[in-house]
């Protein structure tokens, strides 16, 4: 009983510190996600594109799939002109799940507004419209720092699924 007692302890206590790193992991993980935001905001795409792992993964909202840091870099470097640099972008933290100490899959809700009118070649934006899209990226901490090593972006169909924000555009 007593050994019974102790193993208790020991998983209480465990499972206590791993709920408080996960408040400070939580914590790195949102300022990363900011950082990319600022990075978006100044079109800064080698930024953007630093806070993923060398072997990360993106898949882009069209299906694309970029497959390490210098391929997204440079599909983001060419997008820039046409398809990104008219645009400002809001992340919003939803939720994480950490599946271990050093992995966490993340949701984020991206809000991507068109700063001017521009045209891409499946649409013409004018100036004010927002596209939202979820994102799920898995973050994985090495050398105690957090990095996106998988990205998917879905856009969120306003048809199916309106945006119901309460400062929606």
């Amino acid at each position: 009983m007593k050994h019974l007692l102790i193993v208790c302890m020991y998983v209480l206590l465990a499972t206590k510190l791993f709920a408080q790193n996960n408040r400070t992991d939580e914590a790195a993980i949102k300022q990363v996600i900011k950082q990319q935001e600022a990075a978006w905001n100044r079109h800064d795409w080698e930024a953007f594109s630093g806070y993923f792992t060398d072997d990360g993964t993106l898949i882009n909202f069209v299906g694309q799939f970029w497959k390490g840091r210098n391929d997204i870099v440079e599909h983001f470097k060419l997008l820039g002109d046409c398809c990104l640099s008219p645009t400002s972008l809001k992340f919003e933290f939803k939720s994480a799940k950490f599946l271990t100490p050093n992995i966490a899959v993340v949701y984020i809700e991206e809000t991507l507004i068109a700063d001017r009118d521009y045209d891409v070649p499946f649409r013409h934006y004018k100036k004010g419209e927002t596209d939202y899209k979820m994102v799920t990226d898995v973050f994985v901490k090495t050398n105690n720092e957090w990095r996106v090593t998988a990205a998917q972006l879905t856009l969120i169909n306003q048809i199916v699924s309106p945006h119901n924000s309460s400062d929606k555009h």
